[in-house]
C-alpha cells in the first residue's frame, strides 16, 4: 500500500486543537533574545499558544525561527511587523 507524502506542512486538528507551523524570519539583523521574546510575546498576544519553538541560539547569527503553534491558523505574512512568515514544510 502506498504511503501518503506527507512532507508539505499543513493546519491539523490534534486532540481537539488546531495545530500547525511557522516559520519567522527577522527581515533585518540577525535575532536577539530580546527580538526572539518580543515576537514570543506578540505571537501570543495574536491569542495563539507556543507550544514548541525550533532552535534558536542567539551567538551563530540566526535570522529564522520555526514555532509549533496552536490556535486559529490567520497568521499571515506582514501580521507581525519586521518578520516574513511563511508556513513551514519538512
Amino acid at each position: 500500500m502506498a504511503q501518503t507524502d506527507r512532507r508539505a506542512a499543513a493546519s491539523g486538528e490534534f486532540f481537539g486543537k488546531d495545530v500547525f507551523l511557522k516559520s519567522f524570519q527577522q527581515q533585518s539583523g540577525n535575532l536577539t533574545q530580546a527580538n526572539f521574546d518580543a515576537l514570543v510575546s506578540s505571537v501570543q498576544n495574536l491569542n495563539l499558544s507556543v507550544l514548541k519553538v525550533g532552535t534558536f541560539a542567539v551567538s551563530p547569527g540566526q535570522t529564522t525561527v520555526n514555532m509549533v503553534l496552536e490556535g486559529a491558523d490567520n497568521l499571515a505574512n506582514g501580521d507581525l511587523a519586521g518578520h516574513v512568515i511563511a508556513d513551514v514544510s519538512f
